[in-house]
């Protein structure tokens, strides 16, 4: 089942907790109003994580359900469009929100783009291995406790603790062939891909984002082509198409309104794009779903 509304909302961590620092850390045991605000399909402009000790969640992330359920946890990019479908009253574990600022005024700009499984994840939950079950308690209650009593130098210490965190669930995760090796043509790959998130739906030429990365357009495309297998004008166009499947699936909006919302100089041009990648116009997409 997808709910459909008339607009995607964003939510912000502070629609969730007007005094947050950047993270919030939540037990659901205790507390699980930050998942009242997911009933509905939304974005967000922070990064989720999900950590299930019992019970079950079953969510709509994009155009797949899937369920969370004991010994479990998933992992969600701000713009992917999430919605909470069920969940029962016994629940408990744990959920981590942080914005990526709050992470990178320690670490470096990059860093946690470098945590592949944040952009790239799966559309599933992902089993805890027995050494993370043992681990991950003292993490979180660590880092619970330094969220709620806020000290002066909170901050420092919960940006540690979630550096660790991600690197022991980046570990955990282990799929395979999706470590990132960090070097100077993967980080242009990052910085373009970021820059496509934020300009794509009005900027769709590759030399765009080669003048703002300081580089040739035929240097930006040999770097995507070596890193990821698709020249730079795919992932633009990817990009888009993604958008596309989102406001298709979950909201009510015509396809004039959605074509104008991505950017396109008339409705034509959208469905021959659509129609180009995915064999059908959009209206017949939408009904397929």
């Amino acid at each position: 089942m997808v709910i459909k509304t008339e607009n995607i909302n964003t939510i912000s961590l502070n629609n969730i907790d007007p005094d947050h620092i950047g993270l919030i850390v939540y037990n659901l045991k205790d507390d699980y109003s930050c998942l009242q605000n997911l009933h509905l399909p939304n974005r967000r402009t922070f990064y989720t994580v999900i950590y299930l000790t019992s019970g079950f969640i079953t969510l709509n992330i994009d155009k797949y359900n899937c369920q969370l359920q004991q010994q479990q946890v998933m992992f969600f990019s701000p713009s992917t469009v999430l919605s909470l479908l069920t969940e029962n009253d016994q629940k408990d574990g744990w959920v981590i929100l942080f914005e990526e600022h709050f992470f990178t005024q320690r670490y470096n700009d990059n860093v946690l783009h470098h945590f592949s499984f944040l952009k790239t994840q799966k559309m599933q939950a992902q089993n805890v291995a027995v050494e993370q079950q043992l681990g991950w308690p003292m993490i979180l209650e660590t880092m619970h406790r330094e969220y709620l009593f806020s000290h002066p130098d909170a901050k420092n210490i919960l940006r540690s603790y979630l550096n660790i965190f991600l690197g022991t669930l980046s570990r955990n995760v282990n799929i395979e062939g999706t470590e990132i090796p960090k070097n100077e043509k993967e980080e242009k790959v990052i910085s373009f891909e970021r820059l496509i998130s934020e300009q794509f739906a009005h900027e769709r030429l590759p030399s765009f984002y080669a003048d703002q990365l300081f580089i040739s357009t035929n240097y930006l495309n040999r770097l995507c082509q070596e890193r990821r297998g698709i020249s730079a004008g795919q992932l633009i166009r990817e990009r888009v198409l993604m958008e596309a499947e989102r406001l298709l699936i979950h909201t009510y909006k015509n396809i004039s309104e959605i074509s104008f919302e991505l950017g396109f100089e008339n409705v034509s041009y959208f469905i021959t794009f659509f129609k180009k990648k995915y064999g059908v116009s959009p209206e017949e997409f939408r009904k397929k779903q």
